[in-house]
């Protein structure tokens, strides 16, 4: 196929439409943030679903695996197949629920513990050079987009 300046300047038009998307725009800078945090990542034998699933723990202290699943919007069975390899890694314990005898609450052990005591500091790093980047109206403009659009998709 021949190029022309008229076929190119289809295409870019194309690209431009594309990239007008907001949707497709969050989705591209959402895989790229994935990648980035993964990288983070790389000295452990976790990867990122295992540190949200962990991170959710500590701030709870505890939790059902349908509050992780809610929380991090990660599907229930991938959470329950990812906490029970977390189990056997030693980064956390299952306890019953005193209320449901169906349900498994998860809580962080020791090492677990001391895993995210090892990868905060990173992962804070990262979170003030977006803050520094952006700066504060910026996060804050961005954070009320951010909770306006999830509950938008939420309810």
């Amino acid at each position: 196929m021949l190029v022309t300046a008229k076929s190119l300047e289809h295409q870019l038009e194309k690209v431009r439409e594309l990239e007008s998307r907001l949707t497709f725009r969050l989705s591209v800078l959402s895989k790229l943030l994935d990648h980035q945090a993964q990288e983070l990542l790389v000295d452990t034998d976790i990867n990122l679903t295992s540190y949200r699933i962990l991170n959710v723990i500590n701030t709870f202290t505890a939790a059902s695996i349908s509050d992780i699943s809610r929380f991090c919007g990660i599907d229930r069975a991938q959470v329950s197949r990812t906490a029970v390899d977390l189990q056997k890694r030693g980064l956390v314990a299952f306890t019953d629920d005193p209320i449901s005898k169906r349900k498994k609450i998860v809580s962080l052990s020791p090492a677990g513990a001391e895993l995210l005591e090892t990868l905060h500091p990173k992962f804070l790093a990262r979170n003030a050079e977006f803050d520094d980047l952006l700066g504060p109206e910026r996060v804050k403009a961005l954070t009320e987009a951010i909770n306006i659009l999830s509950e938008h998709v939420t309810n």
